[in-house]
């Protein structure tokens, strides 16, 4: 599959994305997922932006984008990709509980959610800080889910993608307990990739592989926000 916006073989990649997740299947299923939302005149936010290919998607479909990464690599990244491919992104260097900017039409995010025994924190090489999501791949997805509803404005719109390995039930229970309408919008089925391979015999033991699994499901899950209460208008 090719990857669009900063996949390496895109004009609008940065020369050096090295310690930054490279767009991969769940980069564009996110993508994909932007389609059903008018972004024209739209306040977006980007939480773990990574290379910055999904703010980048929705600036050159007219949104008004904020871009969040944790990691230094990723600020540097998306804002060289972003003037590359000719938009403007405003980038900041955060962890997604510590963002301040409140009332976007649109939340996005691909966080880490891989689960992250004791003892695979290293078991593959590359950014581990992309994938990394403490021993149930939950660490962030749980933050995310806590801060939505302060981020997103009235009748406001979130797309969250994450594996099945995260526990896709817990994603959406916890984005309803917080007040959000909240269902899987898109879904597919991918071979693992290296990380998931490099601890999979741990990941088997602590239940969240069948011995014989070779694919793993992802999907992106879509939060909706209801008008104020008379409450919050006032």
């Amino acid at each position: 599959m090719a990857f669009p916006l900063t996949s390496p073989d895109s004009p609008f990649a940065p020369n050096d994305l090295d310690g930054v997740y490279l767009p991969q299947e769940d980069t564009c299923l996110l993508i994909d997922a932007l389609s059903s939302v008018d972004l024209a005149g739209a306040q977006m936010l980007d939480l773990c932006t990574g290379s910055g290919a999904v703010a980048i998607a929705g600036a050159l479909r007219g949104a008004d984008v904020t871009a969040v990464d944790s990691c230094p690599h990723a600020v540097d990244a998306t804002r060289l990709a972003a003037a590359q491919a000719g938009v403007n992104v405003t980038v900041a260097w955060s962890d997604v509980a510590a963002v301040e900017q409140t009332g976007f039409d649109l939340v996005t995010c691909n966080p880490p959610y891989v689960p992250t025994p004791p003892g695979t924190e290293t078991s593959a090489a590359g950014p581990s800080h992309a994938w990394n999501a403490g021993p149930d791949g939950r660490v962030v997805l749980d933050a995310v889910c806590a801060v939505l509803p302060r981020l997103l404005a009235a009748n406001g719109t979130a797309l969250i993608v994450q594996s099945e390995l995260a526990d896709v039930d817990a994603t959406v229970a916890a984005l309803r307990g917080a007040g959000l309408e909240a269902k899987v919008v898109r879904e597919r089925l991918i071979p693992f990739g290296p990380v998931i391979e490099s601890r999979r015999e741990l990941l088997v033991r602590g239940g969240f592989l069948a011995p014989t699994s070779d694919k793993e499901s992802i999907v992106v899950i879509r939060a909706r926000r209801g008008p104020r209460s008379k409450r919050e208008a006032t």
